[in-house]
């Protein structure tokens, strides 16, 4: 039971590095930052242990870059849409300013006016109406596709499966490196 539980947990634990790691392939879109480069996009050519050829769009050679002096390395999903996502993120942000913003103008309301809301009320209202306006220019701004990037870990797995030492056979561990 113990061995099924263990199993279990380096395959919970494991699982999600495995799957989200896209490896670098020839015909893969890239984008990295070089210090004699500057930040570029391009086409993987080749990849070797320590080199990185990449076919950038303004030239006819490809450019091979040392891995060890990449700063950052990102390799694309392709375009993708995200009207839902960024709808509510409009909304989050609209709704927010707008209930600090008419909170603020209604607290100094004074009951001479014939309509007064008052600083709850001016929060919901703000809150519902800038939200609603937020939310709308979210949608839209979803609508039109962005390229989804990913960023690509060089450094070596952080957890692993390791088998003690002098018993062959005899147990699995997990090692967990911070």
């Amino acid at each position: 039971m113990r061995s099924q539980i263990a199993a279990y947990l380096v395959g919970l634990l494991m699982l999600p590095q495995l799957v989200s790691a896209q490896a670098l392939q020839r015909g893969s879109r890239v984008r990295f930052t070089h210090p004699g480069e500057g930040t570029n996009t391009g086409t993987v050519m080749a990849v070797t242990a320590d080199t990185l050829e990449v076919l950038l769009p303004n030239r006819a050679e490809p450019a091979r870059l040392p891995l060890d002096q990449l700063t950052r390395l990102e390799v694309s999903y392709g375009m993708q849409r995200q009207p839902l996502r960024r709808a509510g993120i409009g909304f989050l942000i609209g709704g927010g300013i707008g209930a600090i913003g008419l909170a603020a103008e209604e607290s100094g309301c004074d009951r001479r006016r014939d309509f007064c809301l008052g600083t709850g009320g001016g929060a919901i209202v703000g809150g519902i109406f800038y939200g609603a306006v937020g939310g709308v220019l979210g949608l839209v701004a979803g609508v039109i596709p962005s390229e989804k990037w990913e960023r690509v870990r060089r450094e070596p797995n952080r957890i692993s499966l390791v088998a003690p030492p002098g018993n062959p056979g005899r147990g699995v561990g997990l090692r967990v490196a911070f």
